[in-house]
């Protein structure tokens, strides 16, 4: 198959190179003829693209068999909601419009979206499926995610989409670093829920998940985590920060998150399990 991998960072890097294993002709994409310099010694064919570029990304797009879309909104440009608004629309919505347009009718598309997607809306359950209420949340991250996934959607049977939770890697500090960073930048005041369940995804979980979705031919949504039951934000945090000699976090409860399991029975069905996730 043709293949094109459109933000070719932490996952769709690990993305391509599994695709590129089982024989798939893979074409990656940045947004600087630098970053396509580095790629293109690594991957053979890359291009510069902004997913917002309609022009561009119907240049990419077309004569592929499939679309892997991961490029994500960068966490520099996205403190603030007014900073959100703007990044989130861009990256996340405006590139899934442009590809759906762009496809041809055969052309299977996936995208990374996030659980966030629920918000606090489904906590009233006792688990979380794809079937679940998504938030109605103004924030912009969230609100964008679901965008995009309305524009996806309209692809049909060509498209899956897959909720992920946090992702995490190599290079990645450790989460008792972040605690600790969070007391030294932030105060010790966070923008989240304490009761909220910390779910995570390791990248080349993330990765498996793509090469998954296409090789398995999948359509719709899934939400695409560890199976185990994780720790709740406080309970872990906390736990990190009386460690280090530092008191407990406040939590301002802005953001809502999943405070209930998420099911990942849909997914497991077809086969995968997101094995390297459940590190804590």
């Amino acid at each position: 198959m043709k293949i094109l991998v459109i933000g070719a960072g932490f996952v769709g890097s690990a993305a391509a190179e599994r695709l590129k294993e089982l024989g798939h002709d893979v074409t990656v994409t940045a947004t600087s003829e630098e970053k396509v310099a580095r790629l293109k010694e690594r991957f053979g064919k890359a291009v510069v693209l902004r997913g917002s570029d309609a022009e561009t990304v119907n240049s990419a797009v077309a004569g592929m068999d499939a679309v892997v879309v991961t490029a994500g909104p960068s966490a520099a440009n996205s403190m603030t909601p007014e900073e959100r608004a703007v990044t989130y629309r861009e990256i996340l919505v405006k590139t899934a419009e442009n590809v759906v347009a762009a496809a041809g009718p055969e052309t299977k598309l996936v995208s990374l979206s996030s659980l966030s997607v629920y918000g606090d809306a489904a906590n009233h359950l006792d688990v979380i499926d794809e079937d679940s209420p998504v938030t109605e949340s103004s924030d912009p991250s969230p609100a964008n995610f679901l965008l995009m996934e309305a524009a996806y959607g309209r692809a049909g049977d060509r498209a899956v989409v897959l909720r992920c939770g946090d992702i995490f890697g190599e290079g990645d500090p450790p989460i008792g670093e972040k605690v600790a960073m969070a007391h030294k930048y932030l105060g010790g005041s966070v923008p989240f829920s304490g009761e909220a369940l910390l779910y995570r995804l390791q990248v080349n979980d993330a990765a498996d998940a793509v090469v998954h979705a296409i090789e398995n031919d999948l359509s719709g949504v899934y939400n695409l985590t560890h199976p185990e039951l994780p720790p709740r934000n406080a309970e872990l945090f906390d736990r990190l920060s009386a460690e280090q000699g530092l008191p407990p976090l406040v939590y301002r409860n802005e953001i809502a998150s999943p405070a209930k399991p998420i099911s990942v029975d849909k997914l497991s069905a077809t086969g995968f399990k997101a094995a390297r996730s459940f590190t804590y």
